[in-house]
């Protein structure tokens, strides 16, 4: 299938590693231009290099999204680099540690919404004028499960993935008639790397293998293939409603999740 993707330039926020660093490879494999961010610069350096192996101009912007000015700062990098700008992939996120509702304290919300919400608000901000004016763009926002299904200790991870996908579904309504579309994807638990270590600390503190930290995670959250998913499964979804053969889908939230969800 032709995707329509070369030399289209695309933003990737959180491209260092796991499902970022995913499709930031996969998008550089269809011939797209990027912007990748991160907050560590040798880890984002590793990602571009093999980026740029596909034949793509890459640009790193070492920023840390809950800075009100990064967003700004990592648009006029695409527009300054290559005078365009067509794809936002808004990966950047994460669920902190494991805390009872409780337990939460002001700060807790807060910086669960500044990473995971505010963060995607600014930078679709920043970026929409450029699209504006091609009238073309794509706008894709990794939620999470937690966003449809709330996770009992995870409350500001889970209520900021809820308002990214009602945010994602009012960009599609005030954007598609000009040509962008915006669209979520929800990933279940995806083997990356922080999965990975996370598994491994429990392992440690409980004194029990990873296998058996994993296959408790699997009895909390089943999943009805059976199995977890990968970041190249993640990253398949973003790249095909980056493109333009996703060119009749807007204000979607698709789950590629194995089956985790059960709500309709």
């Amino acid at each position: 299938m032709e995707l329509g993707l070369r030399d289209r330039v695309a933003i990737v926020t959180g491209a260092s590693r796991g499902i970022g660093r995913q499709i930031a490879l996969d998008l550089a494999r269809e011939g797209t231009h990027l912007v990748l961010n991160a907050r560590n610069e040798a880890a984002l350096a590793t990602t571009a290099h093999e980026a740029e192996a596909h034949g793509v101009r890459v640009v790193k912007v070492v920023a840390d999204l809950v800075e009100p000015g990064a967003a700004s700062l990592i648009a006029e990098a695409a527009i300054g680099a290559f005078d365009r700008l067509d794809i936002l992939v808004n990966n950047a996120g994460g669920g902190g540690g494991a805390v009872r509702m409780t337990k939460l304290t002001n700060d807790d919300w807060l910086a669960g919404f500044e990473l995971n919400f505010f963060s995607c608000v600014r930078m679709a901000s920043a970026c929409v004028p450029f699209m504006l004016e091609r009238d073309w763009g794509r706008i894709v926002s990794l939620a999470s499960t937690y966003g449809v299904e709330p996770g009992p200790y995870f409350g500001p991870y889970s209520a900021a993935k809820a308002a990214l996908l009602n945010y994602s579904k009012n960009l599609s309504h005030a954007y598609s008639a000009s040509g962008i579309l915006a669209n979520c994807v929800i990933p279940g638990i995806t083997l990356t790397d922080a999965i990975t270590e996370t598994a491994d600390a429990a392992a440690v503190a409980q004194g029990i293998a990873p296998e058996e930290v994993m296959a408790k995670m699997m009895k909390k959250d089943p999943v009805s293939m059976g199995r977890f998913g990968t970041p190249e499964e993640v990253a398949a979804a973003v790249v095909f409603l980056a493109s333009e053969a996703a060119s009749w889908i807007t204000g979607a939230s698709l789950a590629v999740d194995g089956g985790t969800l059960r709500s309709i």
